[in-house]
This record gives structure tokens, sequence and C-alpha cells, in this order.
């Protein structure tokens, strides 16, 4: 099986970092607490995608970024995927819920369902240091 392409956006506000509870009828992941992310499209590139994906699944726009590291996943389907982990530095709008359950602000990296959101998190806080 290939590996596919996704981006993860991290939104951080008063020393709390947004998540999102994966509805319970998605295919993949259903119903864990995780970061916001999704899908590289064919020749979209990672900054692109980030935009388009945060637009699509948080309603906002998002200006500026900066990369925090890559990690390895494999989701609950099986399928293999390089995930590009992005602080979101500056962006328009409020978050609000377009794709998931719901949508909140955490404080506790154990509330977080997967081991690489709260190493990605961890690396995030250590970096500001």
């Amino acid at each position: 099986m290939e590996v596919v392409d996704v981006v993860v956006g991290i939104i951080v506000k008063n020393n709390k970092f947004l998540v999102e509870r994966r509805r319970m009828d998605k295919k993949v992941d259903p119903g864990i607490v995780c970061l916001p992310a999704g899908h590289v499209e064919p020749n979209e590139s990672l900054e692109d995608a980030l935009k388009r994906e945060m637009k699509e699944e948080l309603g906002i726009k998002v200006n500026d970024m900066k990369f925090v590291c890559k990690n390895y996943y494999v989701a609950s389907n099986g399928e293999r995927q390089h995930a590009y982990c992005y602080c979101i530095t500056d962006y328009e709008g409020e978050p609000v819920c377009k794709e998931a359950q719901e949508i909140f602000w955490e404080d506790n990296l154990e509330n977080l369902s997967l081991d690489v959101d709260r190493l990605t998190v961890k690396k995030l806080s250590l970096a500001k240091d």
C-alpha cells in the first residue's frame, strides 16, 4: 500500500490547542479526538493543502504557518500517512466545526487519542521555549 500525504494544523490560543472529535460515521478513526488534518490532493503544495483543509474543516483563512515536524501514521483503516504538521501562526475568522462532530480548545495532552498528536504538540511547546 502506498503512503499518502496529509497536512495537520495546530492552532494555539491562551495555552490551549484546537482539537476535533471525528464523527462516528467516518470510515477512518471514528470518534477520536485529534488535531485537524486532511489529505493533500495531487499536484497540491503542502501549504496550499493546509490552507484548503483548514478552510473546509474550520472555516478559517490561514495567512501564515510554521513547519513543526513530519510524522508517520497508520490510520485505523490501514492507510499509511506522512503527516506534515504546521503551527498556524496567523489566520482570519473564528474556527467553527464544519466537518467533525465537534471542535474544542484543549490543554491536556492526555485527552488526545493519538500518540502522534501528543508528540507533535509537545514538539511545538518545546520549540517555543
